[in-house]
């Protein structure tokens, strides 16, 4: 998968990484010319230095090949313009934006943008995250209603340990999507293996989602 990130902040640093490390093919476009080299120090070549919203930098970076772009500017009307320009000028499958102004969630998606993370809820959800006994995470609302994305941390003792992801019986309309593991990142198939400790993201209906967080926790 070629992933294009515009805008490397600490969280776009840390998804870089997270998904070189799965494996695919990640660009990353940043303005700031200080950043751009603290980048390219740590990340190498992977890093352009332009503006995300320039049609010619975006060629530049190889948009046109790009499976997902990620806008992560910090800037919610520039991650909007990013989403924009590559799904309707460089027909990108897939685009994704961080936002941090919950009330413009409704204008990302009314525009098309697949995925639209809130940025108040990703703290919310970080601090769900340590409450002992709740191993779940909400990420995110999809755009089909009654659909969601979240994350799930397999204890040591799941009865889903040491089990490939075939044979683990999942509710309808629910599906992994992606595995972290301590390795990194990487998109998953039948043959995956399950470990103590990975981080199974999964969409899933709202209905279903207790359904779901049993089987992939339970003892």
């Amino acid at each position: 998968m070629y992933v294009i990130i515009v805008g490397c902040s600490e969280t776009g640093y840390h998804l870089t990484k997270a998904l070189i490390a799965g494996g695919h093919e990640v660009e990353v476009i940043e303005r700031n010319p200080d950043r751009y080299n603290l980048l390219t120090e740590e990340l190498g070549s992977v890093t352009w230095l332009g503006d995300g919203t320039d049609e010619v930098t975006l060629r530049n970076a190889g948009v046109a090949r790009a499976d997902v772009v990620v806008a992560l500017t910090g800037v919610d009307a520039t991650n909007l313009v990013v989403c924009q320009m590559t799904k309707h000028i460089f027909q990108v499958p897939r685009t994704m934006a961080l936002i941090k102004d919950p009330k413009n969630e409704p204008i990302f998606t009314l525009v098309g943008v697949d995925v639209v993370v809130n940025s108040i809820h990703l703290a919310l959800e970080a601090l769900e995250e340590g409450v002992p006994g709740r191993p779940l995470i909400h990420l995110m609302n999809l755009r089909v209603p009654g659909m969601e994305l979240v994350s799930v941390s397999v204890p040591e003792d799941a009865n889903i340990v040491g089990k490939r992801l075939g044979e683990v019986e999942l509710p309808p309309n629910s599906f992994i999507s992606l595995v972290v593991k301590k390795s990194g990142a990487e998109l998953p198939d039948s043959r995956s293996l399950v470990e103590p400790e990975d981080e199974l993201v999964a969409v899933t209906s709202i209905a279903d989602e207790q359904i779901l967080y049993d089987i992939l926790t339970g003892v």
